[in-house]
């Protein structure tokens, strides 16, 4: 019996021992695995922190650089100091391996630097003049002496050519006098034809020499400002309006006041702009004006209408 049991033990004790070792053997196997492949991962993985903390590691140098500098003073200053041979030649060759170090960072920078292919800086575009336009003022409107429709639209036509081709906006000032109908009603037939010239003349100072008026409709004046931004033809407008709007209107020089009102719509005309597009533009930008009031001024840029109060 005390064999059986001492033979049973000697197998559970090589068994054991087996275990352990298979066990052992595995530990080390990856063991080894890991620290090959940490190993093997370390410079890059220390490289890219170091990428991460190159500031870092300018500042310090920095640092340590300026605190080089204040020993060196303090040494300057230190009364009766006479260095030896030996520290002499060891601060010369400290002082010899620094200088070559900090050369050979800043020169492989400027290195770099000449390496980058030059920017290539996009040449701008060369504005063109808006050429002199040649305006047909023929045929010619009776009453007021002002280009007729037909004229008109062969002007706007070349004005938004010209525009076209040179890349270049221009704009157009339509001016429609309120109450036309009921002014002929009240004071005759030619009262609203005085009016109009009145308002023409009031045009005529605050326009350039290169701008044109022209008739579109009866009650409606049309004003082709080439050559011109949203901006400044926004600004020809407003002082427009409010020479319009300031205005003491008579039929006659010692006769009552009669309150002469307008609608105005100003729009800016971009290169590839038809005529057509650009009057169906001035009918809906004229519409709105109507809408806000007596004297009111719409701004039509593109799609968008920007209404600018009377003040």
């Amino acid at each position: 019996m005390k064999t059986i049991v001492l033979a049973s033990l000697y197998a559970l004790s090589n068994e054991a021992l087996i275990c352990f070792g298979a066990g052992l053997l595995v530990a080390v196997i990856l063991g080894f695995t890991a620290g090959y492949f940490l190993g093997k991962s370390a410079p890059a993985r220390d490289f890219r922190r170091a990428k991460k903390h190159i500031q870092n590691c300018f500042q310090h140098v920095k640092e340590a650089l300026d605190t080089a500098q204040s020993a060196c003073l303090l040494l300057e200053k230190f009364p009766g100091l006479m260095l030896t041979k030996e520290q002499t030649n060891e601060l010369t060759k400290k002082r010899t391996n620094l200088l070559d170090l900090i050369n050979r960072v800043i020169e492989r920078k400027v290195a770099d630097q000449k390496q980058r292919p030059p920017e290539i800086i996009p040449e701008k575009k060369k504005t063109q003049d808006f050429p002199a336009m040649q305006w047909v003022f023929q045929p010619e409107q009776t009453h007021l002496k002002l280009p007729n429709t037909s004229a008109f639209e062969a002007n706007l036509e070349m004005m938004l050519l010209a525009g076209t081709s040179t890349d270049l906006n221009s704009g157009l000032l339509l001016v429609q006098m309120n109450q036309y109908e009921q002014l002929k009603e009240r004071f005759g037939i030619m009262a609203p034809i005085k009016f109009m010239k009145t308002i023409s003349r009031l045009i005529l100072h605050k326009v350039r020499d290169e701008d044109v008026i022209c008739i579109w409709n009866s009650d409606t004046l049309a004003i082709l400002f080439p050559g011109v931004s949203i901006d400044e033809g926004q600004t020809h407008a407003e002082i427009i309006r409010d020479a319009i709007r300031h205005h003491h209107f008579r039929l006659e020089t010692n006769s009552p006041e009669v309150v002469v009102t307008a609608s105005l719509a100003y729009l800016s005309c971009v290169p590839g702009d038809s005529a057509e597009l650009v009057l169906d533009r001035g009918l809906h930008a004229l519409a709105k004006s109507q809408k806000k009031g007596r004297n009111q001024l719409i701004i039509q840029d593109s799609n968008s209408y920007e209404h600018k109060q009377a003040v």
